[in-house]
């Protein structure tokens, strides 16, 4: 009797465990719901802004199931940097009180002068950078717009060498920097962040499975970057990740803005010139992939 309730109540928690894994993999492909906390359930499986690749890709979807790609919506970076956004503007704004009242500072001028600053800008680039969703490679400053903050640089290192009243002009150049890198942040931004998976065997990979263009970087599947797209189509670029969750694998195939943010191509607010619709007309595989594991998909009357 006590043997088979323990039976009993171990089956309990495991039932339990294996709906919450499948709750926690739902999440996984279509987000979490308090990431769009204005939009309804009727969102859930197919957001409004989004749109379906071309008929030459095998899609599929989190209620369909079967075999093709499927949409992973990604964490929005807006809503994790907006607040230090916004004293990082704050912080540039009262870097100017030592420009303004000289030598009635608490501190030497130019050392709080620079603490703000660095403040300000500490607050407006590493969270951007720290919650960036791509594979960044290489030396690349975006989105800082580097050509003016250099010149506030020289110039604030003259107005301390050479004449105190350079320190307005440096600072001129810092906060035109300022608001050039929070443009370029926005539209970063403009665009909500998705790539597409594909469930596939480790068996079936080779280089055989990619269409034209794509250049290996491995020759076995493996997590992390696996290939990029050959050709030249800045501010873009695209590439395939290898992804594991739990038993399953996958490939999942990104459209990168500036290496830094993934951008939806399939969404109605992404800009496709020549050389991105040549890139998107075609999967970049040449295989269906595996079935999709039922803990991925989602039973419509549950939701």
């Amino acid at each position: 009797m006590i043997l088979s309730k323990i039976k009993q109540k171990n089956k309990s928690h495991n039932l339990l465990a294996e709906t919450m894994q499948q709750g926690a993999d739902q999440d996984w492909m279509l987000g979490n719901s308090l990431w769009w906390p204005n939009s309804g359930s009727s969102q859930r499986i197919k957001r409004l802004d989004e749109i379906n690749p071309p008929e030459s890709w095998e899609i599929t979807s989190c209620d369909t199931g079967g075999r093709g790609w499927m949409r992973q919506r990604l964490q929005p970076v807006g809503p994790q940097i907006l607040f230090t956004t916004a004293w990082s503007l704050f912080f540039i704004i009262i870097s100017s009180i030592p420009l303004m009242f000289p030598d009635k500072t608490p501190i030497d001028d130019q050392n709080l002068a620079i603490i703000f600053f660095s403040i300000s800008w500490f607050l407006l680039l590493v969270p951007f950078l720290w919650f960036s969703n791509a594979n960044s490679e290489g030396l690349n400053f975006f989105p800082l717009e580097i050509i003016s903050f250099t010149l506030g640089i020289v110039i604030f290192i003259s107005h301390i060498v050479i004449d105190p009243k350079l320190g307005w002009f440096a600072y001129i150049f810092f906060l035109y920097s300022w608001f050039k890198t929070v443009n370029n942040i926005g539209d970063s931004l403009s665009v909500n962040s998705a790539r597409w998976l594909l469930p596939i065997s480790v068996n079936d990979f080779s280089d055989d499975i990619f269409n034209d263009r794509w250049f290996l970087l491995t020759k076995n599947f493996r997590n992390g970057l696996i290939a990029k797209y050959s050709e030249d189509m800045a501010p873009y670029s695209a590439e395939i990740t290898g992804l594991t969750r739990g038993n399953s694998k996958f490939l999942a195939f990104s459209v990168v803005y500036q290496n830094r943010i993934i951008h939806d191509p399939f969404n109605s607010n992404f800009f496709s010139d020549i050389q991105l619709l040549a890139l998107l007309k075609n999967p970049p595989l040449k295989i269906s992939g595996e079935l999709w594991p039922s803990n991925f998909l989602v039973n419509l009357e549950e939701e």
